[in-house]
């Protein structure tokens, strides 16, 4: 089987991750090739199984960038937002983004000058994909803004500050200073996993780590953030944006 070797000296442990249909593992330098190997046939089973759910996953639902061609035969691309898939419609007109939850789509307004483009040229595409960006990051910091000060005299942890940006591997995360900082592409989940990740980033100010009493500092303020973290592993495939 294939597979994406990282190497760190900062790491002390091995883990396998499935992610995009690929598989990657993450291993310290001291370890050997020939174990990564072993590790990989003996986790077989279980790695094809990933890889073809999430290649299952994928086909279902494809990058929406790559389905604009489709638009003139009444298809349209999907997008999860808050958990649920979405049509993502365009418009022309005065630039903005429509979220009409009822029928679970997005519309994205564009000047109308991208008229004469195609919809799955690469300038359309590129600012589809902005507006949704700014849309996402406006939503996020508005929901973060109001909640966080909820969990955070719920659990008497407050933060310096926080911020909403992008990240590629992360929801969120706290540094020494207790400065926040949350992914915009939370949006796509439901808000109830978004509250366990603000929880989740307030008890770091008390834990900076994943201790048992970490956990059950987010246990004693969220009791089902196993499901949130089970909803996330599930939908995984459905939640990649690039």
């Amino acid at each position: 089987m294939e597979y994406q070797l990282i190497r760190s000296s900062r790491r002390k442990t091995i883990a396998l991750q499935v992610s995009n249909a690929k598989v990657i593992v993450r291993a310290p330098r001291f370890v050997k090739t020939t174990y990564v190997e072993q590790l990989i046939q003996a986790k077989l089973p279980w790695l094809q199984q990933k890889v073809a759910e999430q290649k299952e996953s994928i086909v279902l639902s494809p990058h929406f960038t790559l389905q604009f061609s489709d638009e003139t035969l009444g298809k349209h691309p999907s997008l999860y937002i808050d958990g649920l898939p979405h049509s993502v419609l365009i418009d022309f007109g005065q630039k903005n983004v429509m979220h009409n939850k009822l029928a679970q789509s997005l519309t994205v307004v564009l000047n109308p000058r991208y008229k004469s483009h195609a919809l799955n040229s690469a300038i359309v595409s590129t600012k589809i994909k902005s507006q949704i960006e700014s849309w996402f990051k406006a939503s996020v910091e508005d929901y973060i803004e109001h909640n966080l000060v909820i969990f955070s005299q719920q659990m008497s942890l407050h933060a310096s500050s926080f911020k909403v940006r992008k990240y590629k591997a992360r929801w969120g995360s706290c540094n020494s200073r207790g400065e926040l900082s949350f992914n915009y592409l939370l949006k796509m989940l439901p808000t109830w996993v978004i509250d366990y990740v603000i929880i989740h980033e307030l008890s770091h100010l008390e834990h900076m780590n994943h201790s048992t009493k970490f956990w059950q500092l987010v246990a004693e303020h969220y009791p089902e953030y196993q499901s949130a973290k089970r909803w996330v592993q599930t939908h995984q495939a459905y939640l990649q944006w690039s």
